[in-house]
């Protein structure tokens, strides 16, 4: 963790094959999971967790959060063939919240809408 409160970024990648469409089409990703009660937006960490006092945040590569059980989820442009939609990951601390280093899980549904 830095100084403010933030693990390194971590690549999250999912791989769509075969795509197929007109022109210009999108898809809008949508993440679903247990959301951090003390860190809205947050995805937090499974109860059998040894790590504590953080939650894990979502964002495209530009830096844009997406938040955790947002509707409005993020939207990618797509092409003909293969196509890797990016996200990273991070680990956040909990305001005024001691952080214990441990292993940690956490579970999100990823949500495709051809758009």
């Amino acid at each position: 963790m830095n100084v403010a409160g933030q693990s390194a970024r971590v690549p999250v990648v999912f791989k769509l094959k075969d795509c197929k469409g007109p022109a210009g089409y999108n898809v809008k990703v949508t993440l679903t999971g247990v959301e951090d009660s003390e860190q809205p937006g947050f995805l937090a960490l499974d109860t059998s967790s040894t790590a504590q006092g953080v939650g894990i945040g979502m964002e495209k590569t530009d830096g844009m959060q997406v938040a955790i059980n947002n509707t409005n989820g993020a939207t990618f442009a797509l092409t003909n063939g293969n196509n890797d939609i990016n996200f990273r990951a991070w680990l956040q601390a909990k305001s005024g919240r001691d952080v214990t280093i441990g292993e940690f899980t956490a579970s999100l549904t990823a949500t495709f809408e051809y758009i």
